[in-house]
């Protein structure tokens, strides 16, 4: 490549324990190359002109990055239409309001990136002109970010993406890093964010919020990284390529950019005399000959399954409205077909109807979707998090097998199951299976958290701390950063676990009067043994208090080893004074142990102590808002019969109900302690 010049009871119970006609639709065909998939209605021959673009573009980005990850990740899907009213039926909302219509743009799903664009566009006359840029730029971050183990400074992510998003594809030849002409304009007005802002930005900060803060601050990006890549005869791009190298390595952004470009500040006054200049080098490259459009693989695609594609994007962009009228075309089309159930299932996630979203996630496993993310998301909403029932765990690694089958790259099925399979105790498939989501997104955060708590389940304190800082530095909010760093600091100061044994379940409830006068919220739960301890069998099947206080150094011993369950069992004691003296501090202290070792029951219990004003907030694990997530998204029946109590406490208009509705659904699982609390309810007037 070179340069070109140019109530009481229930509280201690819950211890215990698109319409209209429409015209007749094109044809849609399916074009595959290597590496990408085109849906398109403008013939085959389209189709595969813009498949061989972006494989070219691809190899381009392979040339200048050598160490880019191009393969693997979300898969693209690209829409390549006819013209702009097929454009307009795919993202209706670019022709409404004050916005102007496109020609090309991209949106993100849980599992697929989606790209769109019109076919029928001429070959712009303006070699600095081009109509797919939004496509590109979207291809072009996506493999950055996916490429680094550390997430970029956002001034040099959405810079170098826009440079790069220029890309032009000629019969023979590759034009990388062009003038944005409208880029360049809004730099030279001035008015620019000052530098030191503009360097510390994050994706939280105001300059991403509004459309022409957006506008102001990627232009600063872009023409910032266009002088470093392309200024003073390309001087500073070997610096670029330092900077690159060490992110590479997992050095701290701060750390890269001091070490690689020394003080930035120095370059500044360098771009503003950069961009009033009148000549701008950009990259050329030769295309890639052993890309052949002629030997892509194309198909007819039935119906059903054309409109449940397009439904899917419009899913992504948010229009239920026109997406349901496709669920509704793919249905009368073939009612055999999974995809009007994917689509529906996807609607009604995303309204917070949980149930129904289920049971449509299973109707479309029952009829052979070929979607990895519905298989990931159906275990996710029947099995959740931190759960100990066995035949349940089993049905969920049986359900992300399939998707890990139908679909290898995709990180979030193998990261889910490492965490299930470190519920069984499978501690060294939990690994490879952790290290295998870590390869494919290096730089996500959960995934190498959870690639820590596999490694501390199997005994590997070492390599578990390793990895949780590692998780602790690659954390891109707020959330996963409190995340990592409860588990690090939770490792360094204790010992890994010991062989695991069975353990007490949670306590369930009754009802003591603690130092301040309120009612107890805890009492032991079913008879289980742990360890063997008569004791403890005895504390939690008679709610014997002598019983107890004898079985507390056993639980206290399992706890300190990391049994999660026995962290809880422990906190109730304290929680309800059972064998001890009430003491809420040292029941929530028990309860954050248990919560850091991904026992949800644990969070819940800790989380209503927290909200009753006995321990402190947890970071972003607080509050009532959290408590309800656990209860609906997570499934913990603990966090629902604890929403429910601090309901009944309450005692506001509509609260009663809404907790009777929420014991109800706990009781029908079954559960024995949510029925008796359902039942201690007072009569509905």
């Amino acid at each position: 490549m070179k340069l070109n010049g140019v109530s009481g009871a229930a509280v201690a119970l819950w211890l215990l324990g698109a319409g209209g006609a429409k015209a007749v639709a094109p044809a849609w065909q399916e074009v595959r190359s290597e590496h990408f998939t085109v849906i398109t209605n403008s013939g085959d021959r389209e189709g595969r002109r813009i498949a061989w673009q972006f494989e070219q573009i691809r190899q381009a980005l392979a040339f200048i990055w050598p160490w880019a990850k191009v393969d693997g990740g979300r898969p693209f899907l690209i829409f390549a239409v006819k013209d702009e009213n097929s454009l307009k039926t795919l993202g209706p909302q670019y022709w409404e309001g004050n916005h102007f219509p496109i020609s090309s743009f991209w949106v993100s799903s849980a599992d697929r990136q989606y790209v769109a664009m019109r076919t029928d566009l001429p070959e712009p006359s303006d070699p600095n002109s081009n109509p797919y840029r939004q496509a590109y730029f979207a291809y072009v971050t996506t493999i950055l970010i996916r490429s680094m183990p550390v997430r970029t400074p956002l001034w040099y992510e959405r810079g170098l993406a826009e440079v790069l998003s220029n890309t032009i594809v000629r019969a023979k030849e590759i034009q990388v890093g062009r003038v944005i002409d409208y880029r360049l304009r809004r730099v030279r007005e001035g008015g620019l964010i000052g530098w030191d802002e503009f360097l510390t930005a994050t994706g939280r900060s105001k300059w991403l919020s509004q459309e022409a803060e957006v506008e102001l601050y990627e232009s600063q990006a872009w023409a910032f990284v266009h002088f470093l890549l392309m200024g003073d005869q390309g001087a500073h791009s070997s610096k670029v390529s330092r900077f690159d190298q060490l992110l590479l390595q997992g050095t701290d952004p701060v750390i890269a950019t001091k070490e690689a470009f020394g003080d930035l500040t120095r370059y500044f006054s360098k771009v503003n005399t950069y961009v009033k200049g009148t000549l701008f080098r950009y990259l050329t490259a030769k295309v890639d000959l052993n890309v052949k459009a002629e030997g892509f693989t194309t198909r007819a695609i039935p119906p059903a399954e054309a409109a449940t594609l397009r439904g899917s994007l419009l899913v992504a962009m948010r229009r239920p409205v026109e997406a349901r009228a496709l669920a509704q075309e793919a249905r009368s089309a073939d009612a055999a077909d999974p995809g009007a159930d994917e689509i529906e299932a996807a609607l009604l996630d995303a309204e917070g109807k949980t149930e129904e979203a289920q049971a449509a996630y299973a109707r479309a496993v029952e009829r052979g979707s070929k979607r990895a993310y519905i298989y990931y998301r159906l275990t996710q909403l029947e099995v959740g998090y931190g759960n100990k029932d066995k035949a349940k765990l089993e049905r969920g690694t049986t359900l992300l097998a399939k998707a890990n089958a139908l679909d290898p790259a995709y990180a979030n099925a193998f990261s889910y199951l490492s965490s299930l399979k470190t519920d069984l105790g499978l501690a060294q498939e939990a690994v490879d299976l952790a290290n295998r989501a870590v390869s494919l997104e290096p730089n996500e955060s959960h995934h190498r958290l959870t690639g820590a708590r596999a490694l501390w389940s199997g005994g590997n304190k070492e390599d578990a701390i390793k990895v949780a800082r590692s998780a602790v530095q690659a954390a891109d909010t707020d959330k996963e950063k409190s995340d990592a760093q409860r588990f690090l600091d939770f490792a360094l100061d204790s010992e890994p676990p010991r062989p695991r044994r069975p353990f007490a379940s949670a306590p369930t409830t009754s009802a003591t009067t603690p130092e301040n006068g309120a009612r107890s919220t805890a009492v032991p739960a079913p008879p289980v043994r742990l360890g063997g301890s008569d004791d403890v069998f005895q504390c939690f099947s008679n709610r014997d208090d002598m019983a107890c206080g004898k079985a507390l150094p056993v639980l206290e011993e399992s706890c300190a080893h990391q049994e999660g369950q026995a962290c809880r069992s422990l906190g109730s004691l304290f929680d309800g004074g059972f064998g001890v003296a009430v003491n809420k501090s040292r029941a929530a202290q028990a309860y954050d142990q248990g919560c850091a070792l991904d026992d949800k029951a644990s969070c819940a219990r800790y989380t209503v102590l927290q909200i009753q004003g006995f321990a402190p907030p947890r970071g972003a694990l607080s509050g009532v808002v959290y408590l309800e997530r656990l209860c609906m998204v997570d499934q913990v029946d603990d966090a629902c019969m604890g929403w429910a109590t601090l309901l009944i406490a309450r005692k506001e208009k509509g609260d009663l109900a809404k907790a009777r509705g929420l014991l109800q659904g706990v009781c029908d699982k079954p559960n024995e302690v949510a029925c008796r609390m359902l039942k201690s309810l007072p009569a509905e007037r």
